[in-house]
């Protein structure tokens, strides 16, 4: 046999032992948030919240970030909120989501991913909106955020029953936009 051949072949089997497997990432439900900042009082000003009970349904342990996140899709349970105010939390569920006439789940898809924008398709109250968000992917982790209207997913009656619900506090004004962020920790596989 050759001895340059044995080399090449000798340095391609060491490769292999050495990075044989193909890198792997993945992510867990305990790795995604959820948060958002609806609009009160004529001067708008935020209150935050998160939904805690997120249960991702996309596909998982993918070669690359960028397929973990063009890959997932997320099952949001509207019926958990967290604002840090318990009588808050409560007037939300009940007056806002609770009004929603297909049930207090919302869920969101990825639809593209571009370097400007990751596009997701939410659908609540029946209905379905391609949202775009701006973003950020580094370390692993991704965050994004955007904008959507209730009033794009029929959820007129839930803003007026909110709005009705928290007139004084809102000063008469609860506003129909709201900020949506996701972020994202995208693990390597513990394989």
């Amino acid at each position: 046999m050759n001895f340059h051949l044995l080399i090449t072949l000798f340095s391609l089997l060491s490769t292999q032992i050495t990075y044989g497997k193909s890198p792997c990432f993945s992510v867990s439900n305990k790795d995604i948030t959820v948060g958002w900042t609806a609009f009160k009082t004529p001067a708008k000003a935020g209150v935050k919240g998160v939904l805690p009970k997120v249960n991702y349904t996309g596909k998982n342990e993918l070669t690359s970030i960028e397929s973990i996140i063009e890959n997932a899709s997320l099952t949001i349970d509207t019926n958990s909120i967290a604002t840090k105010n318990a009588a808050r939390d409560k007037k939300i569920s009940s007056y806002f989501f609770g009004n929603m006439k297909k049930g207090m789940i919302m869920t969101a898809k990825v639809k593209s991913l571009s370097k400007k924008y990751l596009k997701i398709a939410i659908t609540a109250n029946g209905e379905t909106k391609v949202v775009p968000m701006t973003y950020k992917l580094s370390g692993g982790k991704l965050t994004a955020s955007g904008y959507l209207d209730v009033l794009d997913f029929a959820m007129g009656k839930s803003l007026a029953a909110i709005n009705k619900a928290c007139f004084a506090l809102h000063e008469g004004k609860t506003w129909s936009d709201v900020k949506i962020n996701l972020e994202v920790n995208i693990a390597k596989c513990s394989k």
